[in-house]
């Protein structure tokens, strides 16, 4: 993210003095009222200079007439990158927490273990996501029959993370073409990954009954496999419900619905796959209107060198940053550390 440029040290402590005193309270603050700050030794002349400064930098404005001042999304911008730059996990920190997540073989137990500590943590709202990777290696597929035009995909990869789908047929299927179907579908997928066996299955299909090709894409939402919907873990949730967010009930619901299908977040999680730390979006950064008046810290989830998910704190904009980008990094820590731990591969 760029950053303003601050004209000097005092601008930069009346800045943060901004910040701080509209992140706790809301309210615009003035010249006198940071005067009276025991951290500055200035006038309040020099001191509304100082801010008359600010505000052509476009770091702070005046929310009304002669009133006081608050940041703005760029003087948020700019106190949050301060803040990840100097931001420092404290490894006593990492070992009580680490022992509140607890230990646990399943990966969506701890997962949803996480979602919780970090909600709890930071009183807002906790999210975990887990993109269903088209690197893990598959192990089995199977069609289950439920009905003429219905079966049940079973999909179990190598941690034996079992992944169920329906799978509603145009028309019946001989028992004969089910077999041949699963059959080809597990000498393209099995002991390879979902990338993997993308690239195997369209020269299978070439070779097959034209009724295991429609039932294969069918199965597979088309003749290229695609991963699964994310695993979704929510804690906190009902912290949303915040006039500090929207005073409208109906756009708090939207919004807590919103997370029933994250991918309107996808475009910010990309942005941050590439950077190990922790990342800020602030407002509209986050790309989705809902989310205008949010904020979301968040950190991917490392395991094997690569990003298998991601952990969040999305909360209003008046969060409590430097608490909040603590949390989300500890826990992010801890969660990728348990992931390697506890299911690497054989």
């Amino acid at each position: 993210m760029n950053q303003k440029k601050i004209i000097n040290t005092r601008c930069e402590l009346i800045l943060n003095l901004v910040i701080r005193n509209y992140l706790k309270c809301g309210s615009p603050t003035s010249s006198k009222a940071i005067s009276a700050s025991d951290e500055i030794s200035a006038s309040s002349a020099t001191i509304r200079n100082e801010m008359v400064a600010l505000e052509k930098e476009g770091l702070i404005f005046s929310p009304h007439t002669s009133a006081g001042r608050i940041p703005s999304k760029e003087g948020l911008r700019h106190y949050v990158d301060h803040l990840l730059e100097n931001n420092q996990c404290k490894p006593n920190t990492m070992q009580k927490l680490s022992a509140s997540l607890g230990y646990s073989s399943n990966p969506e137990v701890i997962c949803a273990k996480a979602s919780k500590l970090i909600a709890d943590m930071t009183r807002l709202t906790g999210l975990v996501v887990m993109p269903q990777s088209n690197d893990l290696v598959i192990r089995q597929l199977e069609l289950v029959r439920l009905a003429d035009r219905r079966l049940l995909c079973v999909l179990i990869d190598e941690h034996d993370h079992v992944q169920n789908r329906l799978v509603d047929l145009a028309q019946p299927v001989s028992e004969l073409i089910l077999q041949q179907t699963i059959q080809l579908l597990n000498i393209a997928l099995s002991g390879f990954t979902m990338s993997e066996g993308a690239e195997r299955l369209p020269y299978l299909i070439k070779q097959s009954d034209p009724e295991v090709f429609e039932l294969v894409k069918q199965t597979l939402f088309g003749d290229i496999v695609e991963a699964h919907e994310p695993l979704v873990y929510l804690s906190g949730q009902t912290r949303l419900l915040n006039n500090e967010i929207s005073n409208d009930t109906d756009t708090l619901r939207k919004l807590i619905k919103s997370f029933e299908n994250v991918s309107s977040l996808n475009q910010m999680f990309n942005k941050c796959r590439d950077n190990s730390d922790v990342s800020v979006f602030i407002g509209d950064e986050i790309g989705v209107e809902l989310f205008s008046n949010c904020s979301v810290v968040v950190k991917p989830l490392i395991k094997d060198n690569r990003v298998v998910g991601y952990i969040s704190v999305v909360g209003s904009i008046r969060m409590d940053y430097a608490s909040v980008i603590s949390a989300v990094d500890v826990t992010a820590n801890i969660l990728s550390s348990a992931l390697n731990r506890e299911f690497q591969s054989p």
